[in-house]
Formats: structure tokens, C-alpha cells, sequence
């Protein structure tokens, strides 16, 4: 890349700009004459009967109402991990409850056969040599799902669960259909039940090898071992109740020395421990039933889950973390099942889940007013059931804190956009395509942004939730997760490969016989021939800023565009855009999503 000046100055305010979140001047959308998703200031409603004595508190939701361009285009940016031009206006047509909706009722797909019909198998009995079972294919299938399918809500929260509920293809090995058929637990069951997918993830392979509670046998003191504790620590610390008790808005709970309280102790931990023996592969490679503790792991029955062998599981007695004995001389799947439904239920499941889902979906710094009314929805869908993830994610999603724009301007708002999401934004935001409609895009080989699909660096994701930027950050008692894997480095490289993709070609395809992809630029182009940089940036600022494009921003690309134009011969109507598109895709307007 040549960095002009004009890129150097953009470049250094998207590297520190982008913390203006925390601490610094920051833009906001003002709506002085539209009513509706959040927008309420100033608007006096009354009920149409006037003879209740309901005060009809509830006669007018701003969340059934219908957004404007620019707040379609602020709900799509926290709702799905990429959107066109089309699907705004769409949106801004039908409201945020429609589409909620309709996105439910959309079918789900499995990622473990596009694995498979990626490697041109049906199944594992046509694999001859496990090295064919690359982990690539499975982010070759997530890109194209993201960006072909139309379930853009479902794929947004199994990507936000594949970061609570973690396995990681950075272990190593060509465990691609593993790592397919746990994505599917998630992302299938993302509108089912928590509960549900807590026990899904207890019984798989993936997880089983991760975390080591695969073919983990119960104590033997004679020859001094002891199971395996790193599945019932992790099921507890990062899947469901957290290192410490919670009231429900998130906040801490605090002894009467104002202390912390840890939800479980090590030795919790250790009789945990006991629970989770005798698991091992439910089949062999075929399919058929698995009666082998030893049996070759080339041999076994990957993608099949997991189950109990009895003469390896631990029937003693087990204190719970609640005080509570599992008694003993019970089977396994008993023992599974009740600890399963003590963290599910545990007063503290709801807030930690519900925060990392906030996180993920909306704002990094979530009020625990938010975190009350989400974490109660967790608790109560309002039918009685506990763990509705269709009303956990309706709640996050129409919550005034998501919808109200006045918190645009608070220094709590917003949250980095993801380096995966950056990549599936720009390729829907402009219609990615190929001859044929089939790509090859292999994350891995395309970026420098410490991040890839399903490779997290360990458990804990490939940034916490608790990460505080040191400068700006932590002495306002906030955090910023994504900042984690922002440094000197990724932001160079997201420069780079940001131009690389607008300019060269999105990424490289590495499909047989198959063209190079392209962005759809038309539009844009067309409409710089016909009415200049400034139409283009109003189309862009919707499109990718949310309405959201600062003065200054729009400043530096217009003079930018503009001594491009007179100091450069030939200079297209079609370089000038990606150039703009460029210029703000590597701004904090773009970046920080409000």
C-alpha cells in the first residue's frame, strides 16, 4: 500500500479515533421528527380509549415501529454479521418485528453436510485418509453461509455462541467434521434452549477433546490419578455461572465485608470432576454402537457425540456447589443430567449469559438496568420457561438501550466490529460474487488479524469479555474486548488487507475452475458519475456507518476524492469510489458500531 498522506492521517484517526468511544467527541444520529424503535424524545402518546382506567403504558412500542434508512441500518448492524442496501430498505419497510419473526421462522441449514459436499463426500465412510478432513472447509462453509443464506439472525448468534461456548480448531489436527458437527449444536439450536444446547455441548466429541472429558476415567489411587478438571471448571466459569455470584442486573454480589463471592472453590471443582467420567465415543467410525474405552481414535465415531461407560464413571457420593449430594451408585447420565440442570438454573446463568450476548450483539459496557430486563427474560419468556433463546435475543435486540439513539453519545455505547465481521460486512455490503456461485474462502491464509473462524487461541476466545484498554478504557471502570487484538500490528494489516479486498479482489478463490470474486460497486459507481463524492458518501454513510458518518470524516475522503481528481489523469469514477469506500472502512465511523 502507498501511504499518502491523506491515508496516514486517516489511518491515525482510525488507530486512535476509534477510542473516541471512551472518552473523546463522538457523533450522533438526531431524529427531530421520526417516532418509533427507541426514538421517543419529545413524543406525547395517548391510548384511543379514553374510558379505561388502563393509563395504557403499553399502547404505543417503539419497537413495532418503523425505522428510517439510517436505524434499519443500525438494528442490521447488530443483528446479523452482514447486510446489502436492499435489505435495509427492506427492513424499513416491514419493522424490527416483523423481521424478527420472519428470521425465526427461517430454516436452518447443517454446516457438518456443506462440510461434507465441500469435500465432495457424503459422509465419513467415504473418507479414506483422515489429512483429507481439513479444518479449512469449515470456514470455507461459514462464508459461504453468512453471506448466501438468509437465516442472518441465526448466523449472527451462532457466531456469538462459538465465543462463549468455545472449541478451537488452534489445537491442531484434521478434526474438520468434529468442528462442523459442534458448530451445528450451536447454531441449529440458537432459537431452542440454552439448557438444550449446554447438554449438547456436554455430550460432543469436539468439546470432549477440547476440554479433555473424553475417555476420562474415574479415580484409580493406586495408581494416584484423579479425573480430569477441566470441563467442570470451564462449564461453570465461562459457559454458565462466572468466578463470582451475580445479582441479577449483572453487578456483584458482596459478603458484609463488601467482598467479592466466588461461586465455587477448588474443591468444587475436584467433585465436579467426579461427574463428568466415562465418557467416551458413543460410536465407532461407521456408526456403529461403541463398546471400546480404547478404541483408536481413527476408528471412532467423530461427529457421534458421546456416552457413559459405566465401569469407568465415579458412583460415589458428590457434593454439588450448592451443598447439595448427588447420591451414589447412580449412572452417569444421571449424574450429567442434574448437574446440567443446576447450572442451567443457578440464579447467576442468566446475567453471565446474558451479558456475553449483550456483548456480542449490541454494547461492550451493557447498564445493569439492561442486563435486568434481558437476564430476566432469561429467567421467564413470560410463558414460564427458562433459557427461551428466541426471547433472550428479542429482548437484547428491542431493549431501548439497543434502540434509543440518545445512548449513541454515551461513553458506555458501542462496541469494535470483529475482524470476522468486518469481512462479512464489506462482502454483503456490495453482493460478493463469482463464477460460478461457489467460492473458496479460507480465512486463514487471508488475514493478519488474530482472529479466524473457530480457532480461538484458547477456551477463554480470542479476547475477554473483561479487557480493559489501559489508556482511555479502564479509568473510566469500562472494558473493550475486541480492543484486545487491536494493536500496531492488526491495524496495519486491516489497512492493508481492507485495500487489498476493495481494490484487488475480495479475497483469493480457491475453488477449482472457479472465477475470482468481485464486489458489486455499480451502484456506487453510477452514482458518482451522476452526482459526485457526496451522494456517494450519504449511500456509504447508511449503508456502512449507520448514519453515523462524522464531519470530519466525510471532510478528510471529500477533499481527499477531490485532489484526486484534479492532480491525477484518468482518474475513474470507479477509482474515486474505492477509494472513498476504502477511506471510511478503515474509520472509526465504520468501525465502532453505536
Amino acid at each position: 500500500m502507498k501511504l499518502s498522506k491523506t491515508n496516514f492521517r486517516i489511518f491515525t484517526y482510525a488507530l486512535l479515533g476509534s477510542l473516541c468511544m471512551w472518552g473523546g467527541e463522538s457523533i450522533g444520529q438526531t431524529y427531530k421528527d421520526y417516532f418509533g424503535n427507541g426514538h421517543q424524545i419529545g413524543i406525547q402518546a395517548t391510548s384511543s380509549d379514553t374510558s379505561s382506567t388502563d393509563d395504557a403504558t403499553e399502547s404505543i412500542s417503539g419497537t413495532g415501529m418503523i425505522p428510517d434508512l439510517k436505524g434499519a441500518s443500525r438494528f442490521l448492524a447488530q443483528a446479523t454479521l452482514g447486510y446489502n442496501y436492499e435489505d435495509i430498505q427492506t427492513l424499513s419497510q416491514t419493522g424490527i418485528d416483523v423481521w424478527l419473526d420472519d428470521q425465526f421462522a427461517q430454516p436452518d441449514t447443517s454446516y457438518l453436510q456443506m462440510y461434507w459436499s465441500q469435500l465432495g463426500f457424503t459422509g465419513l465412510q467415504d473418507v479414506t485418509d483422515l489429512q483429507d478432513l481439513k479444518n479449512y472447509y469449515l470456514s470455507r462453509s461459514f462464508y459461504w453461509n453468512v453471506l448466501r443464506r438468509e437465516d442472518k439472525l441465526r448466523q449472527k448468534l451462532g457466531f456469538a455462541l462459538s465465543q462463549i461456548l468455545v472449541t478451537s480448531t488452534a489445537t491442531g489436527g484434521n478434526w474438520g467434521d468434529q468442528y462442523a458437527e459442534y458448530y451445528d449444536i450451536l447454531y441449529r439450536n440458537a432459537f431452542g434452549n440454552y439448557r438444550d444446547i449446554l447438554a449438547q455441548v456436554t455430550y460432543s466429541t469436539s468439546m470432549g477433546r477440547y476440554l479433555s472429558s473424553i475417555k476420562n476415567p474415574k479415580a484409580d489411587y493406586g495408581l494416584n490419578t484423579l479425573p480430569d478438571e477441566n470441563y467442570a471448571r470451564e462449564i461453570m466459569q465461562l459457559f454458565t455461572i462466572g468466578l463470582l455470584e451475580l445479582n441479577n442486573d449483572g453487578t456483584l454480589k458482596l459478603d458484609t465485608e463488601g467482598n467479592p463471592i466466588p461461586t465455587y472453590t477448588n474443591e468444587d471443582i475436584q467433585e465436579l470432576a467426579k461427574v463428568f467420567t466415562g465418557l467416551n465415543y458413543a460410536t465407532d467410525r461407521m456408526g456403529a454402537p461403541n463398546n471400546n474405552w480404547n478404541i483408536n481414535y481413527n476408528n471412532s465415531g467423530r461427529i457421534n457425540g458421546m456416552k457413559v461407560f459405566p465401569n469407568y464413571h465415579d458412583v460415589t457420593p458428590k457434593r454439588m456447589i450448592d451443598g447439595s449430594m448427588l447420591p451414589g451408585g447412580r449412572s452417569g447420565n444421571q449424574d450429567i443430567e442434574d448437574v446440567i440442570d443446576l447450572l442451567f438454573n443457578h440464579p447467576n446463568t442468566g446475567p453471565f449469559i446474558s451479558i456475553r450476548l449483550i456483548q456480542n450483539f449490541v454494547k461492550s459496557n451493557p447498564t445493569p438496568a439492561y442486563v435486568n430486563r434481558v437476564a430476566s427474560v432469561f429467567s421467564n419468556n413470560g410463558k414460564g420457561v427458562r433459557g427461551d433463546m428466541q426471547a433472550v435475543i428479542r429482548a437484547i435486540l428491542v431493549d431501548p438501550e439497543a434502540r434509543d439513539c440518545s445512548w449513541i453519545d454515551d461513553n458506555r455505547n458501542g462496541k469494535l466490529t470483529q475482524p470476522i465481521e468486518r469481512t462479512t460486512r464489506l462482502l454483503a455490503a456490495f453482493d460478493v460474487y463469482t463464477t460460478p456461485d461457489t467460492f473458496y474462502l479460507r480465512d486463514g491464509s487471508e488475514t493478519g488479524l488474530d482472529q479466524r473462524f473457530m480457532n480461538a487461541p484458547t477456551v477463554f476466545n480470542y479476547f475477554s469479555p473483561f479487557y480493559q484498554e489501559e489508556t482511555y478504557v479502564a479509568s473510566e471502570n469500562l472494558v473493550s474486548p475486541e480492543f484486545e487484538i487491536l494493536n500496531d500490528v492488526t491495524a496495519i494489516e486491516n489497512l492493508n488487507l481492507t485495500e487489498n479486498r476493495i481494490k484487488n479482489r475480495p479475497f483469493r478463490n480457491r475453488y477449482p475452475n472457479g472465477n475470482n470474486p468481485q464486489l458489486d460497486l455499480t451502484d456506487e459507481i453510477n452514482l458518482m458519475g451522476s452526482q459526485g463524492i457526496s451522494a456517494v458518501l450519504d449511500r456509504l454513510d447508511i449503508l456502512l456507518c449507520r448514519g453515523q458518518l462524522s464531519t470530519e470524516t466525510r471532510n478528510t475522503i471529500t477533499d481527499a476524492i477531490t485532489q484526486y481528481k484534479a492532480n491525477i489523469n484518468n482518474y475513474s469514477d470507479e477509482r474515486a469510489v474505492e477509494d472513498a469506500l476504502y477511506f471510511l472502512m478503515v474509520s472509526p465511523d465504520y468501525l465502532i458500531i453505536k
